[in-house]
């Protein structure tokens, strides 16, 4: 059969030739997806994030408002004051840093223009 469709060859070859390559996927600093992000008793499983120290954290910005309460965002993650993600608790919000605990100490995470 190949020798009476030479086209046959060609496609086959071909194929092979532009056969994908291996992919590896990298996790680091990723979350595990098979990880639940809100438990079965609808509570939001913070922890999820694994963030156990200062340098798991990445400010990306904050909203100032005295008013209402400010926000920021934390590893893409909005949060208030009180709020627990991973074994960091947000102490205070401040109009240029966050204020957290943890385990036990006050850590401060500054908001820089990077």
């Amino acid at each position: 059969m190949l020798k009476n469709n030479p086209m046959l060859v060609v496609l086959l070859l071909a194929g092979l030739a532009f056969a994908e390559e291996d992919f590896t996927y990298d996790a680091k600093g990723k979350r595990d997806p098979f990880v639940p992000l809100v438990s079965e008793g609808g509570v939001y499983v913070s922890d999820a994030y694994g963030i156990s120290g200062i340098n798991d954290i990445r400010l990306e910005g904050i909203v100032w408002d005295k008013v209402k309460g400010s926000i920021a965002i934390i590893n893409g993650e909005i949060v208030r004051e009180g709020q627990k993600i991973g074994a960091a608790e947000v102490l205070r919000i401040e109009k240029d840093a966050v204020v957290f605990d943890i385990d036990g100490e006050e850590k401060k995470l500054e908001l820089t223009s990077d």
